[in-house]
């Protein structure tokens, strides 16, 4: 019985140190969040995303392309040789943009159509929960990345 006594309060000691309680504060605040594709060919990327999004990028160095999405987060364009990693041909990343009601949805379906750019998966309107739908389409930018345009539905009670 001592010896478990013994291995309880070291357990209680060791969980409860100065090391393990910085871990369960709370993270210092988030400022904002970018989400980096790679590219082979940065300046077809650069003007499908400059084209979709009806603005130029900020300035950046010749191997990145920043294009704020909001005021916290930003969709990065990064060139085949600049960054951390490379382009590869699976693309398992899908790129959300969420915007308000199925309006907003019906601009921007109308918005991408006239560009000429394929959809992958038609406007509908999918139910998650007893509470919430989502409303959205799909389309690929030119080297397979999945962009889908979102809009979060309520689902009346009944």
């Amino acid at each position: 019985m001592r010896k478990l006594g013994w291995a309880m309060a070291l357990a209680a000691l060791c969980c409860t140190s100065p090391a393990m309680a910085r871990g369960r504060e709370p993270a210092p605040a988030l400022r904002g969040q970018i989400t980096f594709l790679y590219y082979k060919d940065l300046p077809a990327a650069a003007r499908f995303y400059e084209r979709l999004l009806g603005r130029a990028p900020e300035s950046t160095p010749d191997w990145v392309r920043l294009f704020p999405l909001t005021s916290t987060a930003t969709i990065g364009l990064v060139n085949a040789t600049g960054g951390a990693l490379r382009p590869s041909e699976e693309k398992p990343v899908m790129v959300t943009m969420v915007v308000d009601g199925t309006r907003a949805i019906d601009h921007w379906y109308d918005r991408v159509r006239a560009q000429g750019i394929r959809i992958v998966e038609e406007r509908k309107t999918t139910r998650i929960d007893a509470r919430r739908s989502i409303h959205a389409f799909m389309f690929n930018d030119p080297e397979g990345y999945r962009i889908e345009i979102l809009s979060w539905v309520r689902t009346p009670r009944g």
